[in-house]
C-alpha cells in the first residue's frame, strides 16, 4: 500500500494499492481527482462504521429504536413483517404460486429421476403397478387432477410472465388482474378436461376387455 496525503486533504492520509499508484503516475491524475476520491474514501469509512448497536446508541432516536424492537421481540411479534400480516391479493398468491409448482416439478422430476435411475424399477413398471390396484375413477381422478393443474398453470403463468417481461398486459393493475384470473380459469378448465378424457378412455377400456 501506498500512502499520500494531497494539499486539499493534509490531515489525512489517502491510501492505495502500487498497481493503482503506477496506473495513476503513468496517466498523470491530478491532484484534484486524488482529492475527490480521498473524500470519497472517508465517507464510506464513515458509513462502514456507523453500525448501530446496544452499546453504541447514542443519539435519543437510536435509543428509542432500540427499545422498541426488544419490546416487539419480548411480545413474540416478529421483527421483519411476515405473509401473515399482508391481505391476501391474486397477484402475489399467484406469483407465489408459480414458484412453488415450479420447485414442486423440479424436485418431483430429481428425485424421480433419480430414484428410477437407483431403483430396480422404471417408470412404465410404476405405472403398471399403480394400474394394477384397479382404482376407481373418482380416486384416480383427483391425483391426476393435482398433478395436471400445476403444471398447467406453470405453463400459462410462464408465459404470463413473458408478456410481463415485454411490458405486455401492464398497464394499470387491472389488466394484471384479468390476465390472472384468466391464466387460473383456463388452467383448472384445461385440467379438468384432461381428467375427464382419462376417465372416460379407461372406461372404453374396460368395456372392451
Amino acid at each position: 500500500m501506498l500512502c499520500t496525503a494531497p494539499p486539499c486533504l493534509s490531515d489525512e492520509l489517502i491510501c492505495f494499492d502500487k498497481q493503482y499508484v503506477a496506473f495513476f503516475r503513468m496517466i498523470n491524475i491530478p491532484t484534484s481527482i486524488l482529492c475527490r476520491l480521498g473524500a470519497r474514501s472517508s465517507i464510506s469509512r464513515s458509513f462502514g462504521t456507523s453500525v448501530v448497536t446496544k452499546s453504541e446508541a447514542k443519539t435519543p432516536i437510536q435509543k428509542f429504536g432500540w427499545e422498541y424492537l426488544m419490546k416487539q421481540r419480548a411480545k413474540s411479534r416478529p421483527i421483519a413483517p411476515h405473509l401473515t400480516i399482508y391481505q391476501p391479493q391474486l397477484t402475489w398468491m399467484l406469483s407465489g404460486f408459480h414458484r412453488i409448482s415450479g420447485c414442486v416439478m423440479a424436485g418431483t422430476l430429481l428425485v424421480g429421476g433419480i430414484g428410477f435411475a437407483v431403483l430396480p424399477l422404471d417408470f412404465t413398471t410404476f405405472i403398471e403397478y399403480i394400474r394394477g390396484w384397479n382404482l376407481p375413477c373418482a380416486v384416480t381422478a383427483v391425483f391426476k387432477y393435482i398433478i395436471a393443474f400445476p403444471i398447467i398453470f406453470h405453463t400459462l403463468n410462464g408465459i404470463r410472465f413473458l408478456g410481463f417481461d415485454l411490458a405486455k398486459g401492464v398497464d394499470n393493475i387491472g389488466q394484471v388482474y384479468k390476465s390472472g384470473w384468466l391464466v387460473f380459469g383456463v388452467s383448472a378448465v384445461i385440467a379438468l378436461a384432461i381428467v375427464i378424457n382419462s376417465c372416460q378412455n379407461k372406461n372404453k377400456a374396460v368395456k372392451t376387455a
